[in-house]
């Protein structure tokens, strides 16, 4: 007798989402299930698409609901949970943090010059 199941966040084991969602269509009853989403929670999507066979359908928030922006911190946080994902699937996948820590250091040696391989050198003390 479940109508709907709402889900506030992916269950990363793609069998656990597919188990709840399936509460809703019991005896050849309808059901509804709702599924919010972060950046960070795509790729789950992709994945439970594949393992369904099935195109799950994404619908923007209607205009009436006020939407805030993300915080950095938590930003940064669903871009290190895609790092994360993609490094499973691609073990010499660098990610987004990786590459920026190589343009900082690049920037930094270049600014430094002959005496960035003495700071480097200090640093490791």
């Amino acid at each position: 007798e479940v109508t709907h199941v709402i889900n506030f966040s992916i269950p990363k084991d793609y069998h656990d989402y597919v188990h709840r969602i399936g509460r809703t269509g019991r005896a050849f009853k309808a059901g509804i299930a709702i599924s919010f989403a972060d950046r960070g929670e795509l790729m789950h999507i992709k994945k439970i698409e594949e393992l369904i066979k099935e195109k799950i359908p994404v619908l923007e928030f209607p205009q009436e609901v006020e939407v805030f922006r993300t915080p950095k911190e938590e930003h940064q946080d669903q871009a290190r949970e895609i790092d994360k994902q993609r490094k499973r699937e691609d073990p010499d996948y660098k990610g987004a943090f990786h590459e920026k820590k190589y343009v900082i250091e690049a920037r930094k040696k270049k600014m430094l010059g002959p005496s960035y391989k003495k700071e480097k050198k200090r640093k490791k003390r």
